[in-house]
């Protein structure tokens, strides 16, 4: 039997993608499905109202740049403060910035005349360990 290696990003993805499956569970946000993608956790919400109440009971709304927040929101945030400071990043810091905004999709899906939404969201292993740890803390008493 082989031991697998932890320390590779694919099983810290599978593990911090298996923790926040039981994180969710536990706090009642629902998700079709779960899984990890090369380093990246991939989660299908049953609706858009669990993506919702996964921002607003796990990410909050720090508005600090480069914070949970505004990679929740594809680093909005820095990218606007960019603009508003009228800063001159390189290149590299943009795609840096960008490439650590988590991935949102969402599209309309209908259920016979029901509309509803399909939301897909691609985000780094250590977002969703942080997301698990604090969906742990609040269901602990403690506070986000």
């Amino acid at each position: 039997m082989e031991t697998p290696d932890w320390t590779t990003t694919e099983y810290l993805a599978n593990l911090a993608a298996e923790e926040l499956g039981k994180a969710f569970t536990l706090v009642g946000i629902g998700v079709t499905h779960i899984a990890a993608d090369e380093g990246d956790v991939i989660v299908y919400f049953d609706a858009i109202e669990d993506a919702e109440a996964m921002m607003t009971l796990a990410v909050g709304s720090d508005n600090v740049l480069g914070g949970l927040y505004d990679r929740a929101t594809s680093s909005c945030i820095t990218l606007g403060t960019w603009d508003a400071e009228q800063a001159e990043p390189t290149q590299s810091e943009v795609e840096a910035v960008i490439n650590a905004g988590w991935t949102w999709q969402i599209h309309p899906t209908m259920n016979g005349r029901r509309m509803g939404w399909h939301v897909r969201l691609d985000l780094p292993h250590a977002d969703a360990n942080q997301l698990t740890a604090n969906l742990n803390a609040l269901r602990l008493g403690g506070l986000v």
